[in-house]
Formats: C-alpha cells, sequence, structure tokens
C-alpha cells in the first residue's frame, strides 16, 4: 500500500491553491480540540462541540482533512478528520468516482501506517472510516478490487513491522464489524436490504479468507516456543482474539428462517452457535483450529485479559453447529482435541483466580452444548481422563469455594462449582442417548459427593474454616444470603450425584448425622454455658445445618404443581436392598419407632434398617432431642437456625414419603412402605410427631419469624394431603392449636404465619367427619366472629389497638379465604361472607390505614379466587354485591388519589391497586369457569352478574392509569391482563362503556403499544384489539366508538410491522391483529398503502413496495373472518414484512 495516495492528485496536500480553504481552520481545530479535552466552563465546551458540529457537516472536505491530518500533530484534530471523512463519504457517496474513493482509502491506510504512534482510538476511528468505505462499494465493485484490499490487509499481518500487523488486524475486525449485520455498525443511512447483500456477498467472498488469514496467524503463534511478553506481541495477540471471537459468534445469512432474518435487523438478544456452512469443514475441524487456540492459550494464560479473550473464543467455539459436520465422525474429530486440550490447560496444580469461572464453563459447554450421543465416538481412555480431571476440580472448587465464603461475598470458586455440578447432572441426564454415562457418573459421584460433605463441615470430619466465635457465627448468619437460597443449584446437582450412588451417599450422611447427635447430647448434658461450649455448639450447629440441607436435596425434589414423588434411584436401591436382604421390614419398622421416642433412642440399632428409613430415623432423633433440651429448659443453648433446619427437611421429606401414593409408581420398597405407607402404625406415629413439633417450635421460638414460618409450611404440608390430614386430626395437639389461636403465645407470631395457620387448621377441619368438623369448625371460628363483631361496634375507636386487633382479624380472615377448596367451597363461604360484609365497615373506619385496605382487598381477592367458580347463583349474586359495596367504598376514600406518582414511589405503595386490579380479573373467570350447582330457574334473572361488578371497578381504576403509574411492571401487566381479558369475555359490552371511560381504555392501548413496557403488555394491547376489531366486523356497525377508534391503530399495526424497530416474537400476533383491523377497515387500509407507496422518492421501491402489498392482500381474495382466508393471509404476511422491512428499514 506504500506510495498508493500518489494516483491521487486531488488528494495531495502539497498541491494545494488556498482557494476555498480558510488559513486558520487548523488553528480552530486545534483550539477546539484542545478546548474539549481541557476542564472547561460549560461555555467554552457547547462552543467548541458546536464548531467541530460544524466542520464536521463540511461538504466535500475530503482534500482539506487529507491536508490537516498531515499537517497537524494533535491527535484530536485527526479524530475529527477521520469522523469527518466518514461522516462525508457515506452522505456524498454517489458524487464520487471510484478513482477518487480508493484514493481517499489508500491514503488512509497509509497515513495510519506512517503514524504508528497514534492513539489507538485515533487509530481505530482511521481503520473504521476505511471500513465504511470498503463496505459501501460492495455493490458498486467488482470481487476483485475487495480480494486485493484483503490481500494487501493480509500481507500486512504477515510482515515483520509489528504496528503494521496491529493495523491489518485492527481494519480486519472494522470490517467484520460493519458487515455483521448485528445492528452494531455505523449508520449508513441505507435500506436494511443493502446491509444484508453487503453481508451476503462478504460472508461468500471474503469472510473465509479472513478466517484463513487468522488461522494461519494462530498457527504462526502456537509454533513458538515461547512468546514475547512485549506489549507489541501482546497487543497483536490481543486483536488476533478479538478477530477470532467475532468470527465465531458470527451469525451467518441462512435460507427458510425467516425470524432470524427479523433478528439480525436488530441487536442479537443472545449468543447464537456457531454455524458456519460445509464449506469452512476443513478450515474448522481438519486444520488443528482447536489445538491453535489451546496453545495460544498456554502462552497467554498469564496475562488476565487475554487469558479471558481466549478462553472466551473456545466457549463459544465449543458451540458450533450445522453442515460442517455431516457425520458422528466429524463431531468426534472436532470434541476430541477439545477433551485434549482442556485437559493439557488443567494440568498444571492450581488456575488463577481469573480463569476459575472459564474453566468450569467450558468443562460443562463439553458436555451441555456439544451432543452427548456423540460422547460414544471419543476415545474411552480420553473420555476417562477428561471425567477424572473435572472430577478433581470439582473437588477442589468445592473446597476453595468454601474457604473464599467468608472472605467474599461473591466467590468464582462457587459460580465455578455450580457450573461444573451441572456437567455432571447433563452426563448423568443423557443416560438413554449415551448408556456409560451411568458408569461414569457413579464411578466419580463419591468423590464428588463426599468432598462438598466434607468441605462444609466445620470439625474434625471437614475442611471448612473454623468458626472463631459464636457472636462471629450469628454475625455472618444474619448479614449472608439464604443458604438454602443461594446454594440451592448446588445443593440440587449434590443431591442428583448422591442419588446415582445411593448406599454410600446416603450412609456417609447418617454416620455423620449420627456422631453430630452424639455430641450434641454430650454438649447438652453439660448446661455450662461458656463461651467455649457456645462456640463448640455453633460448630456443631453449622455441621447439621449442612447435612439436614443436603439430605434434604438427597431425599426429594421440590416441584410446583406435580405430584411430589420418592426418586426413582432412591426406590429402586430401596427394593434392591430388601430383595438382596440387606434390608427388612421388621427391623425398619422398630428403628423408625425407636427414633420417635427420646427414652428408645439409645436402644441398639439394627443392621437391617432400610437406608432410607434410617436416615430420616437420625432426623426425628435429632428433632426428639431438641424437644427434650426444650423440656429440661436448655433452649439458651438451642439454635433457631437448627430448629428451622429440621422443619425444613421434614417439609421436603413428608410431600413424597409420608403415607406415600403407591398408585404412582410402578413399583414399591416394602419397606418404605410399612414404615412410611398409609396404614403403618409408624407413618402414623410420625404424624403425631410432627404436628408435636410445630406446636412446640409455636411456642419456644415465637419471635424467630423464619422458624415460625418454615414451621407453619411444615403443617401446611401435613394438612393439604387428605390422607396425612386425616391423620393430624387424630392428634390432641391439633385442638390445642385451634383453640389457643387467641391466647399467647401464638397471637405473638407474625401476621403472615398466623394467616397460614389458619389456612392449615381449616385444612384440618375439612377432613374432618362432618358431626366432628361441625363442633371443630364452630369453636374455631367463633372467637374470630366475636371479635369481629367487637371491631365492627368499635369502629376504630380503640386507637393503635384497635388497629393492631383489625390487622390481625384481617390477617386470619385472609388465611380462611385461602383455605377454601372445592370439597368445603360451601362451608367456608358461609363463615367468610358475614365477615366480609363486616369487612366493608373497617376500611370504612380505617381508609387512612394503608395495610388495613390492602387486607380487605386481600380478603376478596382470596375469596373471589379460590371460591367463586364453586359457588351457587345465590352465593354467587351476595359475593357479587358485597364486592360492589367494597369497590364503591374504596372509591369513595381514594377516588380523589393523584395520577401523580412521587419519584421516590415503590411498586409496594400500589398494593391496593394491584389486588383491585387482580379482584377484577378473577371475577371474570365466572363467566367461563363455572361449576356452581345450578339454582332453580323459576328465580329469575340475578340482579347483578359478574359484569356489573367489573365494569363498576373498571370505571373507577382506568382513569388512575397513568404513564407514571404503567411505569410499575407488575401493576402495568395486570392492568392490561384485565383490559384484554375483559374484550375477550364481553366483547359487545365494552364498546357500550361510557364515551370517557372507553377513550382511556383506547388511550392505555396506545400507550401499551408505543412504551417499553415490554412484549407482554405488547401482546395483551394486540390481542384485545384483535376481540374489539372482530366485534365490529361481526356486528356490522360503522357508526359505534370502537369502530371510530380502530381506524387509528390501522396506521399503528401497519408502522409496527413496516417501520419500527420490530420483535420477532410478535410477529405471529401481529399479523394477527392486522387482518382483523383490515377486515374491519378496509378503505382505511388501502388509502394507507397508497400514502406509503406514493411517499417514496424512488420509483423502483415504490413499485417493489406496491407488489409486495399487491401480494399480501390480492384483490381476488375476500378479506373477510373465514379461518382460511386467515391463515393464509399469516403465512404470507411473514415474506411481506421481511421484504418491506428490507426495503424500508434505513440504517
Amino acid at each position: 500500500m506504500a506510495g498508493s495516495s500518489s494516483g491521487a492528485v486531488q488528494l495531495q496536500p502539497g498541491q494545494l491553491d488556498g482557494q476555498g480553504f480558510d488559513p486558520n481552520l487548523l488553528q480552530k481545530l486545534e483550539q477546539a480540540s484542545n478546548t474539549i479535552l481541557a476542564s472547561p466552563s460549560a461555555e467554552q465546551r457547547h462552543a467548541a462541540e458546536q464548531f467541530l458540529l460544524g466542520f464536521r457537516k463540511t461538504k466535500n472536505p475530503y482534500t482539506v482533512c487529507c491536508c490537516l491530518m498531515e499537517q497537524t500533530k494533535n491527535d484530536y484534530v485527526i479524530f475529527q478528520c477521520a469522523c469527518t471523512l466518514k461522516e462525508a463519504i457515506l452522505r456524498e457517496w454517489t458524487q464520487q468516482s471510484p478513482t477518487n474513493v480508493h484514493s481517499l482509502r489508500d491514503f488512509l491506510m497509509q497515513f495510519v501506517l506512517n503514524r504508528p504512534s497514534l492513539p489507538v482510538y485515533v487509530r481505530e476511528e482511521i481503520v473504521l472510516t476505511v471500513a465504511v468505505i470498503v463496505k459501501r462499494g460492495t455493490l458498486d465493485t467488482s470481487a476483485d478490487d475487495r480480494n486485493h484490499f484483503i490481500s494487501q490487509l493480509t500481507k500486512l499481518i504477515h510482515s515483520d513491522n509489528a504496528a503494521a500487523r496491529v493495523v491489518g488486524l485492527s481494519t480486519l475486525s472494522a470490517l467484520l464489524a460493519e458487515y455483521g449485520g448485528n445492528g452494531k455498525g455505523t449508520d449508513f443511512g441505507l435500506s436494511w436490504e443493502f446491509h444484508l447483500r453487503c453481508k451476503k456477498v462478504f460472508e461468500d467472498k471474503e469472510l473465509l479468507t479472513v478466517f484463513m488469514v487468522l488461522l494461519e496467524a494462530l498457527q504462526q503463534l502456537s509454533a513458538m516456543e515461547n512468546v514475547p511478553s512485549d506489549w507489541e506481541t501482546l497487543a497483536l495477540i490481543g486483536k488476533l482474539l478479538a478477530l477470532a471471537e467475532q468470527i465465531f459468534t458470527w451469525r451467518f445469512s441462512l435460507p427458510l428462517l425467516q425470524k432470524r432474518f427479523l433478528n439480525n435487523m436488530s441487536e442479537a438478544r443472545w449468543n447464537s452457535p456457531f454455524r458456519p456452512p460445509s464449506q469452512w469443514r476443513e478450515l474448522v475441524v481438519g486444520r488443528g483450529l482447536v489445538i491453535h487456540l489451546f496453545k495460544l492459550y498456554r502462552h497467554v494464560q498469564s496475562h488476565a485479559e487475554l487469558a479471558h479473550m481466549c478462553l472466551q473464543c473456545l466457549l463459544q467455539l465449543v458451540s458450533t453447529t450445522g453442515d460442517v459436520f455431516p457425520d458422528h465422525k466429524t463431531h468426534a474429530d472436532f470434541l476430541i482435541p477439545f477433551m485434549a486440550g482442556f485437559l493439557h490447560l488443567t494440568q498444571r496444580n492450581s488456575l488463577a483466580e481469573y480463569e476459575v469461572l472459564g474453566v468450569a464453563t467450558l468443562a460443562c459447554r463439553l458436555l451441555t452444548v456439544f451432543p452427548r450421543k456423540y460422547l460414544g465416538q471419543v476415545p474411552s481412555d480420553q473420555l476417562q481422563a477428561f471425567l477424572t480431571r473435572t472430577c478433581q476440580l470439582t473437588c477442589s472448587y468445592s473446597y476453595l469455594a468454601m474457604h473464599q465464603k467468608a472472605a467474599e461475598e461473591e466467590s468464582l470458586y462457587d459460580e465455578g462449582l455450580e457450573q461444573l455440578l451441572q456437567m455432571w447432572t447433563a452426563l448423568w441426564d443423557s443416560r438413554d442417548s449415551f448408556p456409560p454415562a451411568a458408569q461414569l457418573c457413579q464411578t466419580f459421584a463419591p468423590d464428588i459427593f463426599q468432598t462438598y460433605l466434607q468441605s462444609h463441615l466445620a470439625t474434625a470430619d471437614g475442611t471448612a474454616a473454623q468458626a472463631v466465635s459464636s457472636d462471629d457465627m450469628e454475625e455472618i448468619r444474619s448479614e449472608d444470603e439464604d443458604d438454602r437460597e443461594r446454594y440451592s443449584a448446588q445443593l440440587c446437582h449434590v443431591g442428583m450425584l448422591g442419588r446415582t450412588v445411593p448406599a454410600q451417599a446416603i450412609s456417609q450422611l447418617t454416620g455423620l448425622l449420627c456422631e453430630r447427635i452424639s455430641q450434641l447430647q454430650l454438649e447438652l448434658k453439660d448446661s455450662a454455658g461458656t463461651q467455649a461450649q457456645m462456640n463448640r455448639l455453633y460448630r456443631l450447629y453449622d455441621d447439621l445445618h449442612w447435612l439436614l440441607l443436603i439430605a434434604g436435596h438427597l431425599l426429594a425434589d421440590q416441584s410446583e404443581g406435580e405430584a411430589l414423588l420418592i426418586p426413582t434411584e432412591l426406590m429402586d436401591h430401596s427394593i434392591s436392598q430388601a430383595q438382596m436382604g440387606v434390608s427388612e421390614v421388621g427391623a425398619t419398622q422398630s428403628e423408625m419407632v425407636c427414633s420417635l421416642h427420646i427414652d428408645r433412642m439409645s436402644q441398639p440399632t439394627s443392621d437391617k434398617c432400610d437406608d432410607i428409613v434410617r436416615l430420616v430415623c437420625k432426623v426425628f432423633m435429632l428433632s426428639e432431642l431438641e424437644r427434650y433440651a426444650v423440656q429440661a429448659q436448655l433452649d439458651p443453648l438451642l439454635s433457631p437456625e437448627l430448629s428451622r433446619d429440621i422443619v425444613w427437611f421434614f417439609q421436603r421429606w413428608a410431600g413424597p414419603y409420608l403415607l406415600m401414593q403407591e398408585k404412582h409408581y410402578p413399583q414399591v420398597s416394602l419397606p418404605l412402605t410399612c414404615a412410611f405407607g398409609q396404614g403403618s402404625d409408624s407413618a402414623s406415629l410420625a404424624v403425631q410427631t410432627l404436628v408435636s413439633k410445630v406446636v412446640s417450635n409455636f411456642q419456644v421460638w415465637t419471635s424467630e419469624g423464619e422458624v415460625t414460618e418454615d414451621t407453619v409450611q411444615l403443617l401446611l404440608t401435613l394438612t393439604e394431603n387428605r390422607d396425612r390430614c386425616l391423620e393430624v386430626v387424630k392428634c390432641e395437639k391439633l385442638w390445642f392449636l385451634a383453640m389457643q389461636q387467641f391466647c399467647e403465645p401464638f397471637v405473638l407470631l407474625a401476621a403472615n404465619c398466623r394467616r397460614h395457620l389458619m389456612k392449615a387448621v381449616l385444612f384440618a377441619a375439612s377432613a374432618m367427619s362432618s358431626e366432628v368438623r361441625a363442633r371443630y369448625w364452630t369453636q374455631t371460628m367463633q372467637p374470630l366472629h366475636d371479635r369481629f363483631q367487637v371491631m365492627v361496634q368499635q369502629r376504630g375507636s380503640g386507637g393503635h389497638a384497635s388497629l393492631l386487633e383489625a390487622r390481625n382479624l384481617l390477617e386470619l380472615l385472609c388465611g380462611v379465604a385461602e383455605a377454601a377448596r372445592v370439597d368445603n367451597t360451601s362451608l367456608v363461604f358461609s363463615t367468610i361472607y358475614p365477615r366480609l360484609r363486616d369487612s366493608v365497615g373497617l376500611m370504612d373506619a380505617f381508609h387512612n390505614y394503608p395495610e388495613i385496605v390492602v387486607l380487605v382487598l386481600d380478603a376478596f381477592k382470596e375469596t373471589i379466587t379460590r371460591q367463586l367458580c364453586y359457588l351457587s347463583g345465590e352465593d354467587s349474586l351476595k359475593l357479587y354485591e358485597v364486592t360492589i359495596q367494597l369497590i364503591r367504598s374504596y372509591a369513595r376514600h381514594h377516588g380523589g388519589r393523584g395520577v401523580t406518582v412521587d419519584a421516590s414511589a415503590e411498586e409496594d405503595d400500589f398494593n391496593d391497586l394491584m389486588l383491585l386490579l387482580e379482584m377484577l380479573t378473577q371475577l371474570i373467570n365466572k363467566d367461563f369457569v363455572d361449576f356452581g350447582s345450578t339454582d332453580d330457574g323459576g328465580a329469575g334473572e340475578p340482579t347483578v352478574v359478574p359484569a356489573d361488578v367489573v365494569f363498576c371497578g373498571l370505571d373507577f381504576v382506568v382513569p388512575l392509569m397513568s404513564a407514571e403509574l404503567l411505569k410499575f411492571p407488575s401493576l402495568c401487566l395486570q392492568y392490561y391482563q384485565l383490559v384484554s381479558l375483559l374484550c375477550e369475555v364481553y366483547p359487545e359490552r365494552v364498546p357500550q362503556l361510557p364515551q370517557r371511560l372507553f377513550s382511556n381504555i383506547m388511550a392505555s392501548l396506545q400507550l401499551g403499544l408505543s412504551s417499553d413496557y415490554g412484549e407482554d403488555v405488547q401482546k395483551l394491547c394486540l390481542d384485545t384489539l384483535e376481540c374489539l376489531a372482530i366485534q365490529c366486523v361481526k356486528s356490522g356497525s360503522t357508526a359505534g366508538q370502537a369502530y371510530q377508534a380502530l381506524q387509528h391503530f390501522v396506521q399503528v399495526v401497519l408502522d409496527m410491522l413496516v417501520l419500527q424497530p420490530l420483535n420477532p416474537d410478535l410477529l405471529d400476533v401481529l399479523g394477527e391483529t392486522f387482518y382483523a383491523l383490515i377486515c374491519c377497515h378496509q378503505a382505511q387500509y388501502a388509502q394507507l398503502v397508497h400514502q406509503l407507496v406514493r411517499s417514496q422518492v424512488d420509483t423502483s421501491t415504490a413499485e417493489r413496495l406496491a407488489a409486495a402489498f399487491q401480494r399480501l392482500t390480492p384483490p381476488d381474495i375476500p378479506l373477510n373472518l373465514e379461518k382460511t382466508h386467515r391463515s393464509r393471509f399469516e403465512a404470507r404476511l411473514q415474506t411481506f414484512v421481511m421484504e418491506v422491512r428490507s426495503i424500508m428499514t434505513v440504517r
């Protein structure tokens, strides 16, 4: 490229005659630049910025800028000249000849090569300008010209001049950024079609060449014995790695993937897999690319930033997929060097901290991103070596994570350990596609499980850091995030690994629990309470904490909405033990019974007890030991955390095990059935013990909110299931709980805990026989009824005490509402309905207290949600009427509420509105989900229907929904869900709303579509518009307010489809809505199309646009709501959107 500028006479500074050129321009530019780089006043900075912006708008500035760049020594002036040239060449491209453009490009390249000392930001701006020139001429120049330019860059990269190599790599990197089409390139002001065509040309012609250049450079570096550590070499490596990462994250243009096309028109929202075409196979798989990257990593591993970049390249490369892999062998040829490189990378004794997470993620991706069915093609000795090293890393990370726990809030070892454990889980889950996975996991799981266990124990059996004192432990525990939440993923993975080797894992846990329980017994016998004893106790409690957490995750999984089952691995293990004679039913039952009596714990245990039952028995022994200590008034020596862990374990265990449902299993273990199953004496005794534990915790740990909350969750687990509940109701302690709810210490429990306690008590009542239930229900509810009567009569006149009483009563009322189920709806409603009427009065009395208003609304919302669909017509009418009273009362006291939102406000400040919206939404469900009994038809039409209540509430709520209020995500989503459901269920009534209310709703829909409220809100708005449009078409009316309002939204939706940034996930719902709007307003659609076509300056663009609309809505196909026509329109829409957006989108 040297001397290439000599042929461009118009760019030679020495031949300028000075005409039209301000001789003081350079001085002014330097002065403005110095002002910007100094610390000027705001006025001075503004003046300098305005001058520089004016300079960048200079017409035909090429000669001037080149002259200035040659003359000045001010780097910032050079930067401004480069920016000016970039903007001008894009603005004036059609006015320049190819010769001038090439001369400018070559001048800039020569300039940057002649100035190796330029700051990085200046150099990068100059090569970016060169890249813009090259891309802009892609469709105007021949491939030979670009190939020549790329070959020139290749020569620079292979030269001996380090600065020239960096310039060559920087230019290639700028080319990739401009051609990449990920929304991050320069704004050319041209259609997206131009960018896509340029990208496709570059992919087909030059990208492979760039990749070959990269590969050759990597080969040269990796072949060196020692890479120099000077800054020039390191900068070169950094550029190479940045270039590699750009290529590995390149999103190739693929046919057929229409939504991917739309994704390419905006910034990528995720890192997609590396999917090169088949022509790249030899370079990706056959040229040792992976090996070269690993070798390069060895050279840079001592440099944190370069090591991170190299790891990122490897992490992205491992995601390679597509046509480069035609068969299993090619997959294996690609995976084998990855495993070999990983082994070599990790053969050192220790990793630097900045390597920890990247190395773990690489190991994880090798078995999660890469298809595991191809592991069979990997040589068994290499796979074994890889897993052996990964096992060692997992164990090492486990130790180091716990040692760093006290020093750092967020440990990289913790994150890395989670990645490695996820890898082992993925390997175990691949047993169907890769059968050896089971044996491989079982080989390494014992070491991993044992190491994780020991690393969390603070005493002789473990390696975790010792607590200095009990005070330190309390401080750490109070400040740390809950271990259950913080280590949830780790514990789930470790629990799964334990199940792969249940005999070893359960035996270790049981043995350690037994030892710790014995130590705790000895400590409690010596109740001296010295500081040394307290420190020993705290270490013991921390050990027991982790043992219980790990045991709970080993024995059971937690899932929402699914039947809780004993894990298959554990059921199979128990069955196998019984079949081999390792366990016996009699010994298992005896062990279970002994664990439930403190006086029989010292009896020798049998070797024939089932492993799982023995582990559970140890936890029952620990629980009984704690209860004994409480009775002995040793509670100052006890830990609330331990009590919390015990009830958490029981709650997790009881779901799948206690009174297990045998029908859910193809085969069941006899020892487990006899110990925990239905009809088992030991299971009944276990339920009684657990209920006693619940009562004890409420009495001892009343002020410990976390303990009581976990305790009441255990009680709910026992009472939610009917079989367990039948055993619960036999417990005398249950009656004690029910009768003492308004006495100490139960009245001192946290409000939320009292709510759940009431819920559990009523669950238990529902399982009783009718006679016992009536008596129990009356005795339980009568105190609540009496206190409500007193409160209503006082009407808030008791001051603060009255406020507290109202809050407590409403919490209990919410618990009553939450206890409603299909089998007790009638009983619960007859109880709660009078209290709901009273609650309206309480809202009037305490309307200035937000917590009372929220509780009243919550009670109504829970009642409507859980009971309305099961209520008879008569009871439903009662609920509608009292709900209307509630809404009117709320509106009366809050109707003057301003729509402006304080800047410091949080979403919780609007819980009342949130609950009101939820309540109205649930009311609508009655009209299409109704399981209530049918009343006598002779009674006539009901005086109030759900729609009346909903529209009553809507009239109050909608005016409050300002743009500021809708910025709160949950509140915003709930509002639009209500509006959408309203139009879906009552499409004929919405257009009849009062004009003001209807206008507010339509304005909120416009706001939802145009604001950044998220994809879900936009979908709801579009669904709402579709429902209204369909209703207008069906009714045939063209005079109503709905018809008139929808006319505006034809333009809105059309703009979303063809002009505005488009989320591809919205395309389907946009198409459905657009079709409904077109059917409703065909003339308006035709007019908008005509206007859009006529607005195009370019004739060919207008013709193409008109043809695209013609194909979308052919004149010979009627626009109606027939399913066939709708589905065909939606199929045509994707092609239409791609074609039109490529023409209309400008960047």
